[in-house]
C-alpha cells in the first residue's frame, strides 16, 4: 500500500503545506498568506486548513503516516508548546493542545530550521554523513548541528544560533538587538537593507542577487560582501565543531550556482588552523526545506529515526 504523509510550515507572511509520498517527492501543494494580525487562534485555523485541504489530496485506499509542523521559534517539544517566536510575536501558545482537536491523524511539531536539516539528513545533501553543520539562509539565519546524525538542541533548546553570532563589532543593527551579527550582515534581509541604502528604494533580496548575477552594480558588489560574510561564519564554526559537511539551504540557496562559488572561495581561504576543511555544499531542497523536513517526521517517527 502507497504512504504518504503531510507537512505543513508555518512562516511569518506565508503557511505552506505539502503532500509527499514515502521518497518525499511532492504530491500537491498549498500556499497561503499568514493572517496580517497574527492572531494566534486564526493562525492555528489557517495551518489546519491547510493540514485538511493536504488530507483530501490523499489518493484513495493509500495509508496517511501522519502530519508534520515545521514552527519558528523555541519550542518546548515535551508539552508541544511555542515557547517564543520572534517571527510571529508568540509566547507560551500550547500550539499541540490547539490542534489536537482538530486533526484526527498522529502529528509531530518540530523547529522550522531543524526540520530543514532533517530534510537534508536523511533525504538530501546530508544522507552520506554523520556529522553536519546545516545553516538556513533565508530572511534570516539560523542552523542546526547533527551529530552522529543526532539533533544536538543545547541545554536551552537554542542552539546552533549562528545567525546571531557577532561578525562585525558595531556593524549594522541585527532584529535581535545586537549588532553586526552574521543575519545582519549575509541574509536576504541584510541584501535588501544595503540596496535600500545604496540606490534609495526597496529591492527584493532576490532582485538583489538577479541583478549581481547580470553584473549590476552595487548589487554585484552587495552580493559579493555578503558571501564573504557568510564563508567566514561558516569557517568559524567549523573550527569550533569540526563536522564532516556543512549544508547550505534556505532561500538564498535558490542561487546555488553564483552564490556557493563566492562562499566557497571565503570559506577555504579561511582555513587557517584547521588540517582539513569540511566540503561546503548547497542542500538539495532550499526554500522548500522546512516544509518538507515536516512532512518526513511521520515516516522518521515511525521508523524510530528520531
Amino acid at each position: 500500500m502507497a504512504s504518504f504523509s503531510i507537512g505543513v510550515d508555518l512562516g511569518g507572511t506565508k503557511i505552506a503545506g505539502i503532500l509527499v509520498d514515502d521518497t518525499l517527492q511532492p504530491v500537491a501543494k498549498e500556499q497561503v498568506k499568514v493572517d496580517p494580525e497574527r492572531k494566534v487562534e486564526r493562525v492555528i485555523d489557517q495551518v489546519c486548513e491547510v493540514a485538511h485541504a493536504m488530507q483530501r489530496k490523499v489518493p484513495s485506499g493509500s495509508k496517511l503516516a501522519g502530519l508534520g509542523l515545521s514552527f519558528p521559534g523555541l519550542l518546548d517539544l515535551e508539552s508541544n508548546v511555542m515557547v517564543y517566536s520572534e517571527n510571529l510575536d508568540w509566547r507560551d501558545v500550547p500550539v499541540g493542545a490547539m490542534v489536537k482537536g482538530r486533526i484526527d491523524i498522529p502529528f509531530y511539531l518540530e523547529h522550522d530550521v531543524r526540520s530543514g536539516a532533517i530534510a537534508e539528513v536523511f533525504y538530501g545533501a546530508g544522507r552520506e554523513y554523520r556529522d553536519i553543520l546545516y545553516l538556513s539562509v533565508g530572511t534570516g539565519i539560523s542552523g542546526t548541528l547533527i551529530w552522529n546524525r543526532n539533533i544536538i538542541r543545547g541545554a536551552h533548546g537554542i542552539s546552533a544560533e549562528i545567525g546571531h553570532m557577532v561578525c562585525q563589532v558595531e556593524g549594522p543593527p541585527c532584529r535581535c538587538g545586537l549588532e553586526g551579527c552574521l543575519e545582519a550582515l549575509a541574509s536576504g534581509s541584510a541584501l535588501e537593507r544595503e540596496a535600500y541604502h545604496l540606490v534609495r528604494k526597496p529591492v527584493s533580496g532576490r532582485e538583489v542577487i538577479e541583478r549581481a548575477q547580470r553584473g549590476e552594480e552595487p548589487y554585484r558588489m552587495i552580493v559579493r560582501r555578503a558571501a564573504a560574510y557568510l564563508g567566514v561564519g561558516c569557517a568559524n564554526v567549523v573550527k569550533i565543531f569540526d563536522p564532516e559537511v556543512v549544508i547550505l539551504g534556505g532561500g538564498v540557496m535558490e542561487a546555488e550556482k553564483y552564490l556557493l562559488p563566492l562562499v566557497d572561495t571565503v570559506y577555504k581561504a579561511s582555513h587557517s588552523g584547521v588540517p582539513v576543511m569540511p566540503v561546503l555544499v548547497a542542500g538539495k531542497f532550499k526554500s522548500m526545506a522546512s516544509v518538507a523536513g515536516a512532512a518526513a517526521l511521520p515516516f522518521l517517527k515511525g521508523e524510530g529515526l528520531l
